[in-house]
């Protein structure tokens, strides 16, 4: 029997709450409801504004981040390809430079070697190069730049490396030639000298005959004097002459042909040779 009246007063309820809504009689209660919580609801808009905008921040520095390191990846894979493809170019210029000089020495053979270090201690001028005896390279052998230019021998050989001496190492003489017209009344040996490297001047000439005729721009070549070097192997040019009146010889420095400190490719002259391979 309560359930019977309960269940008939919420009906009766809900039919005067219709009945009240639908004639607008409970608009000043929803006015009252809205003028006291729409301050709250703002107030706490305004506070969630600021809260919204750091999480939406932190998710926008996120995006930011990960675009970066993206675009780096790309950078690094674009500069990587890049890198290779200027690497091979100039390899192949290298290449070609060393099948010119074969062309124009047909019959020496020249065995190609990269150099994989230089000498680290400042006294010497030296590098290293990724062929040895294996390969049939002996101490004492000559060494060509890649345009066919003297840079040096090699000092010491193992069984897969090589180092080489350069001409403008201290340890370094080579009997040289200025190339050019005698001077009135002299012969063409007058000009020979001894080429000596130097650590601050790079390469001096000396022992000149103090009258030869020696000037800014000359080439100075091997003169193949005392067996250990070819004839006419490109040293260098004449940088400066040191001419004093009482001295007995003239002096110069040489510019060496080959950057001897950009060296990345050389040339071994195996068919050569030297005298003091040569024994007795």
């Amino acid at each position: 029997m309560r359930v019977i009246w309960w269940l008939l007063t919420v009906v009766a309820v809900s039919l005067v709450s219709i009945l009240l809504s639908e004639q607008r009689a409970l608009d000043p209660v929803q006015n009252v409801s809205l003028s006291i919580t729409a301050p709250l609801e703002g107030a706490l808009r305004d506070l969630a504004n600021p809260i919204a905008d750091v999480f939406q921040g932190i998710v926008d520095r996120g995006d930011l981040v990960r675009e970066n390191e993206r675009l780096r990846e790309e950078k690094e894979l674009l500069e990587k390809q890049l890198a290779n493809q200027q690497d091979a170019q100039v390899r192949i210029r290298e290449l070609e430079d060393a099948l010119g000089v074969k062309q124009n020495r047909p019959e020496d053979k020249l065995l190609v070697a990269n150099v994989i270090a230089q000498d680290p201690s400042g006294l010497k001028r030296a590098i290293a190069i990724d062929r040895g005896s294996a390969d049939g390279v002996d101490e004492g052998m000559v060494v060509l730049s890649r345009n066919g230019s003297l840079i040096g021998t090699v000092s010491r050989a193992y069984a897969d490396f090589a180092w080489v001496r350069l001409i403008t190492d201290p340890d370094s003489t080579v009997n040289a030639q200025v190339e050019g017209a005698p001077a009135a009344g002299q012969d063409a040996s007058a000009a020979r000298g001894v080429a000596s490297g130097d650590v601050r001047q790079g390469v001096v000439l000396d022992l000149l005959p103090p009258d030869a005729p020696v000037t800014e721009g000359s080439l100075v070549t091997t003169s193949g004097l005392g067996g250990n070097y070819p004839r006419a192997l490109l040293i260098g040019s004449v940088n400066s002459v040191d001419e004093r009146p009482a001295a007995p010889f003239k002096k110069a420095t040489v510019e060496p042909a080959a950057k001897l400190s950009a060296l990345e490719m050389v040339l071994v002259l195996t068919s050569f040779k030297p005298a003091r391979l040569a024994g007795p």
